[in-house]
């Protein structure tokens, strides 16, 4: 079966995003020391190439901003996302801005969510982009302990045949016994429009005895920032598409810990090529 153009752009574009996503957060993401909070991550590839993420927090001690400033291959490129949050520190929307999404006619994506029963229920977003709408709502299912264990993205959109939303990427997390950490992530998409969901990728984490530096819990899970659900920190990410075999990867960390046990410094390899991060606290 093949996909119909325009939705399998549409599904690739999602896929691409989120995978982009959780293969950039054992290189890019991180956060806090004791009772001290990580406030910048600096990492380094090659002689040239460089991301530096600036962490912020309220009162509360809650994340509500991230400033990511990349350079790569000599291309900057800047992604601001800025956490509200309500009296009692539930997120009630997310915002993300970037150049590169002014430059695509997209102020900005506003990602509200909904949240009731001391859970987040679904979380949607619309935007309109060459003359075609998007609405993606995403709906979360948890287990007996309060985990999601999955989110269902439904996409609604002037480009489909359909007129209703349909389910365009299913997640499906498994965690650890002790469930402190994500040990798998599975994606799954329909081939056509409205169809059943197959396969397209699978993660798998293992990790080390100490401290990660940021943990969200399930605030990781909706925000796309996996690896911050986590207790300890990832040692190998294994990454395997259906979708695309041309993006399979591993990453191979390995960490100094401060004297709080969280990392002090990052060494990643991936493809044989090495990124050196540095974390700072205050």
């Amino acid at each position: 079966m093949r996909y119909h153009s325009s939705f399998r752009i549409a599904v690739l574009i999602l896929i691409a995003s989120v995978i982009f996503v959780a293969c950039q957060k054992e290189i890019d993401w991180g956060t806090a020391v004791g009772d001290q909070l990580l406030v910048k991550i600096v990492a380094k590839t090659g002689s040239s190439d460089s991301t530096v993420t600036v962490y912020s927090y309220n009162a509360q001690r809650k994340l509500i901003k991230e400033l990511v400033n990349s350079t790569a291959a000599g291309m900057s490129t800047q992604l601001d996302l800025i956490i509200n949050r309500d009296a009692s520190g539930n997120i009630t929307s997310t915002v993300q801005k970037s150049p590169e999404l002014v430059a695509a006619g997209i102020d900005s994506l506003v990602i509200r969510y909904n949240y009731s029963n001391n859970r987040y229920t679904s979380g949607v977003y619309s935007l309109s982009l060459m003359g075609l709408s998007f609405t993606d709502s995403t709906l979360y299912t948890y287990d007996a302990n309060g985990r999601i264990i999955s989110d269902q993205h439904l996409l609604k959109s002037s480009l489909l045949p359909l007129p209703i939303p349909i389910t365009i990427l299913k997640n499906v997390y498994t965690y650890s016994a002790d469930g402190k950490n994500l040990v798998k992530q599975e994606q799954s998409a329909p081939s056509t429009p409205g169809g059943p969901l197959s396969p397209v990728s699978e993660q798998t984490y293992t990790y080390d005895t100490k401290t990660n530096p940021l943990i969200l819990l399930n605030e990781a899970i909706i925000m796309n920032r996996t690896g911050w659900f986590n207790a300890n920190n990832v040692l190998v990410s294994q990454l395997t598409s259906t979708l695309d075999p041309t993006l399979n990867q591993s990453f191979d960390n390995t960490y100094r810990y401060n004297t709080a046990n969280k990392p002090d410094s990052l060494f990643s390899i991936q493809g044989g090529q090495l990124t050196t991060s540095k974390f700072y606290y205050q």
